[in-house]
C-alpha cells in the first residue's frame, strides 16, 4: 500500500514540474478554436497555451468534435480536460471547471430577416421564444433563463454554421449564437448578411476548460490553468490577444 502511495505521489510530482499537458479542444467554433491550414488556431488555443506557458508547461492539444471533446471527459476520465464550456447545472454535475474562465462570451438569438419584418419584431425577450423553434449547438448553454425554459423548442444541430443554415433557408426561424461567432461567419457568408438580423441579446457567460471529475491530472492541470491564467490577465498579453481575434474596433473590456 505504501508502495502505491509513493507511486501515485512520484506521477502527480512530475505532472506538476513537467513540461506537458494534454487538453482536448473543439474543433469548429472560430475564433475561439477551429482548424485552419490543417492546425489549430483560434483565441482560446493562445489564450491557453499563454497560461500554461507562464507556468512553464507545454500544451499538448488534441482537437475533437465538440460533443466527443465532452463525452471523453466524461465517460471514465478517459481525457483530463477540454474546452471550450460554459457552465450549467447540467455541466457541473459532470465536470470540475478551474476558478478562472478564458473569456466571456456575449450570446444572442438572430432570426431569419424576411420573418422578423413580417412579424414585426415579435421576440422582445426570452419567452418571447416559447413555442419557437431555436437552432443550437449541442451541449453549448446560453443562460439559465434559455436553458431552463422548457416551452422553448431547441433543436440541437453539430455546430454554429449549421444553425444559422436552417435560419437562412427559413426551415428554423431562430439561432443561439455567440456574438463574435456570429460576426465570424458573417463575415466570410456574404449571403448571410442578407439573411439573418439580430434579435435580442442572451447573457453574457464564462467559458472555460472543463475537467474530469476522476482523471487523475485534473487537479494540477486546475492549479497550473488558475495560476496561469491568473498571471495572464494581470498582463498586457491578455488584452493584446483578445484585440488580436475582436478586431480594433471592438471593445475587448466586455469579454474580459
Amino acid at each position: 500500500m505504501q508502495k502505491m502511495i509513493l507511486i501515485m505521489s512520484l506521477l502527480f510530482a512530475t505532472l506538476a514540474y513537467g513540461k506537458s499537458v494534454r487538453i482536448l479542444v473543439e474543433d469548429n467554433w472560430p475564433p475561439f478554436a477551429a482548424v485552419q491550414h490543417g492546425r489549430p488556431m483560434g483565441l482560446s488555443i493562445d489564450l491557453v497555451r499563454a497560461a500554461l506557458k507562464l507556468e512553464n508547461t507545454e500544451l499538448e492539444l488534441v482537437q475533437v468534435p465538440y460533443l466527443r471533446c465532452l463525452a471523453l471527459t466524461e465517460m471514465g476520465g478517459k481525457e483530463a480536460g477540454c474546452f471550450n464550456s460554459a457552465k450549467n447545472e447540467d455541466l457541473l454535475a459532470k465536470y470540475t471547471f478551474p476558478n478562472e474562465y478564458l473569456f466571456r462570451s456575449r450570446g444572442m438569438i438572430v432570426g431569419n430577416r424576411l420573418y422578423e419584418k413580417q412579424l414585426n419584431r415579435s421576440v422582445r425577450s426570452v419567452r418571447d421564444l416559447e413555442g419557437k423553434t431555436v437552432a443550437l449547438p449541442s451541449g453549448f448553454p446560453f443562460g439559465k433563463e434559455f436553458d431552463d425554459n422548457k416551452k422553448i423548442h431547441k433543436y440541437f444541430t453539430a455546430n454554429d454554421m449549421t444553425s444559422l443554415k436552417l435560419v437562412e433557408s427559413g426551415r428554423v426561424k431562430y439561432a443561439a449564437i455567440d456574438e463574435m461567432v456570429l460576426y465570424y461567419y458573417l463575415e466570410r457568408n456574404p449571403s448571410l448578411k442578407e439573411s439573418i438580423v439580430q434579435v435580442i441579446d442572451l447573457t453574457n457567460e464564462p467559458i472555460y476548460v472543463h475537467l474530469s471529475k476522476t482523471h487523475p491530472d485534473s487537479a494540477v492541470i486546475k492549479e497550473k490553468l488558475d495560476r496561469g491564467l491568473a498571471a495572464l490577465k494581470n498582463s498586457q498579453e491578455y488584452g493584446r490577444l483578445l484585440q488580436k481575434y475582436f478586431g480594433k474596433d471592438v471593445p475587448v473590456e466586455k469579454f474580459k
